[in-house]
């Protein structure tokens, strides 16, 4: 994945990122990726990704399924990001990690704030350390009652090009 472009923004134009991202998220959560004082980088990549660095470090990706964290973020045991959770037991980690959506009989624990198309950290149940972000197909009281088949659409991994990216940016 290459640069195509990248360039800072104005106050202006945070504030209506910001905005955007309120429509998904609530305010606690852009409290955790804006600091008070800081920079932002918009990047565009040749694959037609938009990336965000804040304060020179990479954290959020505009992907068709809207404004994703990014996993290094997630996985920053200093900038504590709160993120819904669904957490996976150990024998879908592989699958998991390597894209696949995250199914019902793999699923140990569902937060039971989760509503159909939130955004969601999917995590393992043993370290509770992020092994993805995913897109919640149902919300969490439908989960909870479903047998079998995929409960969250995987979107982003340690094996995709944004991972690869997020490894050399600087």
């Amino acid at each position: 994945m290459k640069i195509k472009q990248r360039h800072f923004i104005k106050s202006t134009e945070i504030k209506k990122l910001k905005a955007d991202i309120l429509k998904k998220y609530d305010e606690k959560f852009i409290n955790q990726i804006f600091p008070k004082k800081g920079v932002v980088e918009v990047i565009h990549t040749e694959a037609g990704d938009i990336l965000y660095a804040i304060n020179h470090k990479l954290t959020l990706w505009k992907s068709k399924e809207g404004y994703l964290p990014v996993l290094t973020l997630l996985l920053d045991k200093k900038n504590k990001v709160d993120l819904k959770t669904v957490v996976v037991d150990k024998g879908a980690i592989r699958f998991v990690a390597n894209g696949a959506d995250i199914m019902r009989p793999g699923v140990t624990k569902i937060d039971p704030s989760i509503k159909q198309d939130d955004i969601v950290r999917i995590a393992d149940e043993t370290h509770d350390r992020t092994l993805a972000v995913g897109k919640a197909l149902y919300n969490a009281q439908e989960m909870e009652v479903k047998k079998s088949g995929p409960v969250v659409k995987n979107l982003h991994t340690i094996q995709d090009s944004i991972w690869q990216f997020e490894k050399n940016f600087k």
